[in-house]
């Protein structure tokens, strides 16, 4: 990489921390999934402080440029994050669909004792109080 980037990433990478704390701080992040971007940006201000050591992990994983290899590595860590990301929308999505059901059952037994105390009926089997009452 041209010696005049370094400086670029590092200010980028700071500008980049700086926006992931604010995040965090106003609640539009939590702290579990901010610690996955704090990692990555710390890597980034590694290679932009020691550019030797780009240098050598690109020579590691044969990259003919640095660039190429930071490019390829933030793909991988952003394809990472997207999965990360799709399987806890799946457990939400799921634990909805098991709420709503919950919420369903419970909205039919209240409507079955509104309708029994209306009647002056009895309550229903199985809607009893737990304490007898």
């Amino acid at each position: 990489m041209n010696d005049l980037l370094y400086p670029l990433l590092a200010v980028g990478d700071l500008v980049f921390l700086l926006l992931i704390f604010l995040f965090v701080k106003h609640g539009k992040l939590s702290v579990r999934f901010s610690l996955a971007w704090f990692a990555l940006g710390g890597v980034l201000l590694v290679f932009a402080a020691f550019p030797v050591v780009a240098k050598m992990l690109r020579a590691l994983l044969r990259f003919e440029v640095v660039a190429n290899m930071v490019f390829t590595l933030l793909f991988c860590f952003v394809l990472l994050v997207l999965l990360i990301l799709s399987a806890t929308a799946s457990s939400q999505t799921e634990e909805i669909k098991r709420l709503a059901q919950q919420n369903a059952l419970l909205e039919h037994r209240v409507r079955r004792l509104e309708e029994a105390v209306k009647t002056g009926g009895a309550a229903p089997d199985g809607d009893k109080p737990a304490d007898g009452r």
